[in-house]
């Protein structure tokens, strides 16, 4: 008789699963310059029936954007951390509270939703204090805050899109100039690594002349300057025009138009970037 070979299917008491067997929802990060189009392109999964219904959660009250482009994305109006942890609450709870997108616009002002929830809290207990004038300890309490607050909504069973402005970070030593999420502290890079997807948006002047046209740009690669990922390895390094039903078809295969970025060792110089774009 041949000898059984067991294999475990719990580790510590939790599941082993093969990874083709994992649901596949996405997690993206969108960072870009005030007015680049960060919203609607996060709203535009409402026009990717794979992506199930849409939930925009406007912390910044930007949601104007996406009343005639994506009508059906659905919007919810937040303006208190309590709000945020609420609606956290019932998508875990529910599972996803029948939603297969979240959209959380933008992760920049939320960071700031949470400081004045800790501060609100503080001068309760010391009146004295100015509201106004974070300490390092509250600063500490915000940033681990926002760490699992990221962590929370990534792990919901649904696809979780975020987005948040942009900055420009200087070395003091050598002068190199770096542009990332705008995040207090080391959150710009920590967020960066929770996620799958890491994209900046920014709009470009392509053309001369007569044919020359503005035309709306996300780099999924990192670059000299800026930060970028893409885990799946299936996005070009540069997406001309995009949108969500792009981005899920490259993601999926389903479209075999664009071919990948093959991965480099180093990131991408500016002038290499400059010439990926027509």
């Amino acid at each position: 008789m041949a000898k059984e070979t067991l294999t475990a299917t719990t580790l510590g008491g939790l599941k082993v699963e093969a990874v083709g067997e994992r649901a596949d929802f996405m997690n993206i990060l969108i960072y870009g310059p005030s007015g680049v189009g960060k919203t609607t392109l996060a709203g535009s999964a409402a026009a990717v029936p794979e992506m199930g219904r849409v939930v925009v959660i406007d912390v910044e009250g930007g949601d104007m954007s996406l009343t005639h482009s994506y009508p059906n994305a659905e919007v919810v109006r937040v303006t208190t951390w309590k709000d945020l942890q609420a609606i956290y609450n019932e998508l875990y709870d529910q599972k996803g509270a029948g939603f297969g997108t979240c959209v959380l616009d933008s992760l920049t002002e939320i960071q700031k939703f949470s400081m004045y929830g800790i501060m609100g809290d503080l001068i309760k207990k010391e009146p004295d204090r100015d509201p106004d004038i974070p300490s390092m300890r509250e600063w500490g309490k915000n940033i681990e805050q926002i760490r699992r607050f990221v962590r929370g909504f990534r792990d919901l069973p649904m696809n979780t899109i975020f987005t948040a402005l942009d900055k420009e970070d200087k070395d003091g030593k050598t002068g190199k100039i770096t542009i990332k999420p705008s995040l207090s502290g080391k959150l710009a890079g920590e967020v960066a690594a929770f996620l799958d997807i890491v994209v900046y948006m920014y709009s470009k002047e392509v053309g001369v002349g007569d044919d020359a046209k503005l035309m709306r740009l996300l780099l999924t690669g990192a670059t000299e300057k800026n930060i970028a990922k893409d885990r799946s390895g299936k996005l070009p390094l540069i997406v001309e025009e995009p949108t969500m039903r792009a981005l899920y078809d490259l993601m999926h295969g389903k479209n075999t138009l664009i071919t990948p970025a093959t991965p480099t060792i180093t990131p991408a110089t500016d002038t290499e970037l400059e010439n990926l774009v027509s």
